[in-house]
């Protein structure tokens, strides 16, 4: 059951847009989906034979968004299934195998000082007095998060999408009056926006890992990952009663399906030009020679900065600001489409 439901679900993720004229995306979602079958199907042999207490494997990032490519990270969010008897044991051995098949897959795994570096239980995803929490860990806030913003399964697909659906009601109860997501459209304003403060300010460089790169992963891929949810909860304001509903069927698109089903549902909007651009940043932050350039020029420190842009990302940065004036004109353009409380939470 579970690799039939995964299958199905690769399969809606893999139509969701026609890539003719997107070569690297193709390639990338090529690599990605081949990557998700091999690591699904090998998961589901090891860990269905070890009894650990693993509720789902998920990937986020770009694995998620099915945009990865060699030696990409795995953002890996591992799920514990706390209403059995947990074997911490047997969980240390079971993510010890889960990172084993990302090597084996060509990925590189989770950054130990990461936030999906632990497993996190299913209960502390779903605690009601979560809700409002302004000191709960990055850890907790960040995974449930990307659980709806591109998560795709990697073990127990179906386990995955009852978690997924949990998140979504949890987030409309108990004080949010139908028709309203005013609780989510808060807590993604306010992961968006913290995201972007935390990598302005971080000068950390490493071998694979520098100022420029982030923000260019910022300004780009994590743009319209956002934009993806926050264009379909936008979108589900015209469906009155059917808003849940719809909002849930398509949360197996990527977050590029996402944002073209909702440029498609209007006349005036041209989604052609949102993938070209991302194509070309997509082309860029593939290339092993630009991503060198990025890190190596990164300032390390605050004083260290300064904006006159090496060559790639200065490109990069042009770019980067047509897809979000694209994105924001849309936006402008459905002030007659969508429910005044939608821009209402937006804006205050």
């Amino acid at each position: 059951m579970a690799v039939g439901l995964s299958e199905v679900m690769l399969n809606a993720a893999a139509a969701d847009l026609d890539l003719n004229a997107c070569p690297a995306l193709t390639r990338s979602r090529q690599f990605s989906l081949n990557a998700v079958s091999d690591i699904r199907v090998a998961l589901e042999r090891s860990l269905g034979a070890s009894g650990a207490s693993i509720l789902t494997v998920v990937a986020a990032g770009s694995l998620g968004r099915l945009e990865a490519a060699h030696h990409s990270d795995v953002d890996c969010i591992i799920i514990v299934d706390d209403t059995a008897d947990c074997d911490p044991a047997g969980i240390t051995c079971a993510v010890d195998a889960i990172y084993a098949e990302f090597s084996r897959a060509g990925l590189k795994p989770p950054k130990a000082e990461g936030i999906y570096c632990v497993p996190i239980k299913a209960s502390t995803l779903l605690a009601p007095a979560s809700r409002g929490s302004l000191d709960e860990p990055p850890a907790i806030f960040g995974s449930r998060m990307q659980l709806l913003l591109d998560a795709r399964p990697l073990y127990c697909a179906e386990q995955f999408i009852a978690l997924r659906e949990q998140l979504l009601s949890w987030y409309r109860a108990p004080t949010s009056t139908s028709g309203s997501w005013t609780h989510l459209l808060n807590d993604l304003s306010r992961y968006l926006h913290a995201y972007a403060v935390w990598q302005q300010f971080k000068f950390s460089r490493s071998d694979d890992d520098g100022w420029y790169l982030r923000q260019a992963k910022m300004r780009s891929t994590r743009i319209a990952t956002f934009a993806g949810l926050l264009f379909l909860l936008g979108e589900s304001s015209r469906k009155r009663a059917e808003q849940h509903a719809w909002v849930l069927a398509q949360l197996d698109l990527t977050p590029l399906g996402r944002l073209k089903i909702v440029f498609d549902a209007h006349r005036d909007a041209d989604f052609s030009s949102v993938i070209a651009v991302y194509e070309s940043l997509h082309c860029m932050l593939s290339d092993g020679v630009i991503r060198r350039e990025l890190i190596d020029s990164s300032p390390t420190t605050a004083a260290d900065w300064h904006d006159d842009y090496p060559r790639a990302y200065a490109r990069i940065h042009e770019l980067s600001e047509r897809l979000m004036d694209l994105l924001t004109q849309f936006v402008l353009a459905r002030s007659n489409d969508w429910s005044r409380s939608i821009f209402r939470n937006w804006l205050l």
